[in-house]
């Protein structure tokens, strides 16, 4: 198994966690904005360790740096529609499929801004689990 693949299971899970204990901080009475917060300081501390540990070179690229910050506050402003959903009473089991439909949202700007297009039969797939995913997303937010 590719090791890109043992990571992408690994954020899976962790994704998946990390909505269930917002969902109890919110639920015992933690403001939705504390949770964003501290959630915000968790993210911090685990990357100046990570940073610290491993001692990565310094991208000086400002395009690329721009376009980090960018993506950071983009990330911030999903994490605060989904702590507002939970806020206002949304059932995990529910939410998590719906916001998961992000998937669509960066298949098709990996084809359209990036040119990855699928090649031959991997278009069929991926146009397949595309649609399932919208199926997905309709059938548990009805």
């Amino acid at each position: 198994m590719e090791t890109w693949i043992i990571f992408a299971i690994m954020a899976a899970f962790s994704w998946g966690t990390y909505i269930v204990l917002n969902k109890v901080a919110i639920d015992r009475g933690v403001s939705p904005f504390l949770v964003l917060a501290l959630m915000a300081v968790g993210v911090v501390g685990l990357f100046a360790a990570v940073f610290f540990v491993t001692k990565p070179s310094i991208q000086t690229d400002s395009t690329g740096l721009a376009l980090a910050v960018i993506a950071g506050a983009i990330w911030g402003l999903g994490q605060l529609f989904a702590i507002l959903a939970l806020a206002n009473k949304a059932p995990v089991a529910k939410l998590a499929p719906i916001y998961n439909t992000n998937t669509l949202v960066a298949v098709l700007l990996g084809i359209i801004l990036l040119k990855e297009l699928p090649a031959g039969t991997e278009k069929i797939k991926v146009i397949i689990g595309a649609a399932l995913i919208v199926v997905g997303g309709v059938l548990v937010s009805s």
